[in-house]
């Protein structure tokens, strides 16, 4: 933990001596520092803003002519007398500080005197329940979930982690109540082991994903599935229906897909009526969008079939899954042709907002 503190007064800078001397920093030397964009050195990289101001002053200095440099870097008043402290800026993430650790030592430092909240996270605890029910989230524990929505309510902090893009009605606000873990397609491997290390573990962890998650005996985290995959099929030759469901169950399994994720089957006006199609969409508990063949010969699918490039304007199962998905990513291309049923997958485009 390194402090940059920023004071001007004698009672400002005896209580900045007294933090630095027991959790370690150096002094901001003027105020000229808000406004660089130089990048702070390395060995700051866990650093930790302290404005040793009165509040209003603070703000003031934040809402001004605040470098993006310093954006990421957690920001927290203190009083010069050092009976008051708040987090007035969390911080983005991208540094390696944290915030209520780092807010905690200074409280800690300052004495039992230090005053140190208004109120409890209650008063600004969001309701995930909105959202849960605009994206048809599906839970692996329902009284885990009535569990976890009662001490979101209470203001009890939680962690949050997701390969999706989720953002935030209020950022700032709603860090205080959710600590959220990032993980990109590139780490799904380290996303999937985050969920197995903490199963059993006593953390209030909840993974909101459309990846399949392995089975892990025990206590599992709490997971929230939503409704964004769609699935393009396309009809090659015969199939029989129960075997179509098997089979794009099978499909999404083998690419690391939740099937609890599928929220449409899309197709060409062709095969809209086609039982194999019906049975699909009965087994997901999903509705059926159809497109009419100049429809779907129009889409402009982002990536080539390198496979099959003679086909590459006859692939329906995809063109019908990412017009649905409104152009988002492709999950699979162009699977189990030879089966008599092509299956492609997109995940909808845009983000989760998981709290307004």
């Amino acid at each position: 933990m390194f402090l940059l503190c920023y004071g001007r007064s004698e009672g400002a800078v005896k209580t900045g001596e007294t933090l630095i001397g027991k959790i370690g920093g150096r002094w901001i030397e003027g105020a000229d520092f808000f406004a660089s964009r130089l990048p702070l050195p390395a060995t700051e990289r866990d650093a930790v803003i302290v404005m040793i101001l009165p509040l209003e002053a603070s703000i003031e200095i934040l809402c001004g002519n605040f470098s993006p440099t310093l954006s990421g870097f957690p920001v927290i008043c203190v009083s010069p007398d050092g009976l008051f402290a708040a987090v007035i800026r969390r911080g983005d993430g991208s540094t390696l500080a944290d915030c209520d650790e780092a807010y905690d030592l200074i409280c800690s430092t300052l004495g039992q005197r230090c005053f140190r909240s208004f109120g409890s996270n209650a008063d600004i605890a969001p309701d995930l329940t909105t959202a849960i029910d605009s994206y048809g989230m599906t839970p692996n524990d329902k009284d885990k979930l009535k569990a976890y929505l009662s001490m979101i309510k209470s203001g009890e902090k939680i962690s949050i982690y997701t390969d999706l893009p989720i953002v935030f009605a209020e950022p700032s606000i709603d860090s205080m109540i959710f600590n959220v873990n990032r993980y990109s397609r590139e780490t799904k491997e380290s996303f999937i082991q985050s969920y197995i290390s903490l199963t059993g573990s006593s953390s209030k962890a909840i993974f909101i994903t459309c990846t399949k998650l392995p089975d892990c005996p025990g206590n599992p985290p709490l997971v929230l599935v939503p409704k964004l995959v769609s699935v393009g099929l396309e009809l090659t030759g015969r199939c029989d229906p129960e075997y179509a469901a098997i089979l794009v169950l099978a499909t999404l399994e083998n690419h690391g897909i939740d099937a609890k994720s599928v929220s449409t089957i899309a197709v060409s006006q062709s095969a809209r009526e086609s039982d194999a199609v019906h049975k699909v969409a009965e087994i997901f508990g999903a509705s059926v969008t159809a497109f009419s063949t100049k429809v779907l010969q129009e889409v402009k699918v982002p990536l080539k079939m390198t496979f099959a490039p003679v086909r590459e304007q006859t692939d329906f199962a995809t063109a019908a899954c990412y017009q649905t998905s409104e152009s988002g990513r492709i999950l699979i291309r162009r699977s189990a042709e030879k089966s008599g049923l092509a299956i492609s997958a997109c995940l909808k485009r845009g983000n989760i907002l998981l709290t307004e």
